[in-house]
C-alpha cells in the first residue's frame, strides 16, 4: 500500500506538471477559452504572444467578463500547482540523486523506471531521499 501511494503521489505530481503546462500553452488560442471574446475586444494589438495577451488581460481585468475572470483564476491555480509539482520533483531528484546513482543506474530508461527502482530499494534509501518523499506526501495531503 505504501509503495502504491508513493507511486501515485509522484505520478500525480508529474501529471500536474504536464496538465498544468498544457493549458498555459493553449489557454488563449482563438475560440478555445472563455476569454476569446475579451481578447478580441481588448487585446487586438497583443498578437499571438501569450505574455502580451496575459499582460493585456491583467490591465483590463475590471472590464473582463465573469467567465473570463473565473477561467483566469482556474488557470492561475493550475499554474501554481504546476510550479509546486515541478519544485517537488526537483527536490525529490536532488534528495534522491545519490540513491538513484547507487541503485538505479539503468532504471531511468523506461517510463517510470527510476520510480520503480526507488520503490524496489525503499528500505535502503538514504534519509534525505526518504525525507524528501515524505515531505512531498505531506504537502499533497494538505486540505485545500
Amino acid at each position: 500500500m505504501k509503495q502504491t501511494w508513493r507511486s501515485s503521489l509522484i505520478f500525480a505530481a508529474a501529471g500536474f506538471l504536464c496538465l498544468g503546462l498544457m493549458p498555459v500553452n493553449n489557454a488563449f488560442a482563438a475560440d478555445q477559452s472563455p476569454c476569446s471574446a475579451d481578447i478580441a475586444k481588448f487585446c487586438k494589438d497583443a498578437g499571438q504572444n501569450r505574455n502580451h495577451i496575459m499582460k493585456c488581460l491583467e490591465r483590463n481585468e475590471s472590464k473582463l467578463s465573469d467567465a473570463c475572470r473565473e477561467y483566469e483564476a482556474r488557470m492561475e491555480r493550475t499554474r501554481v500547482e504546476s510550479r509546486e509539482a515541478g519544485m517537488h520533483q526537483m527536490q525529490i531528484r536532488q534528495a534522491c540523486k545519490d540513491d538513484m546513482a547507487k541503485f538505479c543506474k539503468d532504471g531511468g530508461t523506461a517510463q517510470g523506471g527510476l520510480l520503480k527502482c526507488l520503490e524496489a530499494h525503499e528500505a535502503e534509501l538514504s534519509a534525505p531521499c526518504n525525507d524528501g518523499i515524505k515531505a512531498m506526501q505531506a504537502d499533497t495531503e494538505k486540505p485545500e
